[in-house]
């Protein structure tokens, strides 16, 4: 089955069934990246001050001011 095919199936499954695929999918991704999960978690657990953003530093990274990075 040819990737076109499948994207035109996809098209015609319901929301919800379409929002359980995304959700296999990211499952299924994970999976692939076990090591990932770890290092995410070392990462918030990471309370050093030196890397903390100012509201306004997140609002720059996030593209929600009108400065530029």
């Amino acid at each position: 089955m040819s990737i076109e095919a499948i994207q035109s199936e996809l098209r015609a499954l319901p929301l919800e069934e379409r929002r359980k695929l995304m959700a296999f999918l990211v499952v299924l991704e994970d999976e692939g990246r076990a090591d990932y999960a770890a290092m995410l978690a070392q990462r918030i657990d990471d309370r050093s001050a030196a890397r903390w953003l100012t509201p306004e530093q997140c609002e720059r990274e996030l593209g929600l001011s009108d400065e530029p990075k």
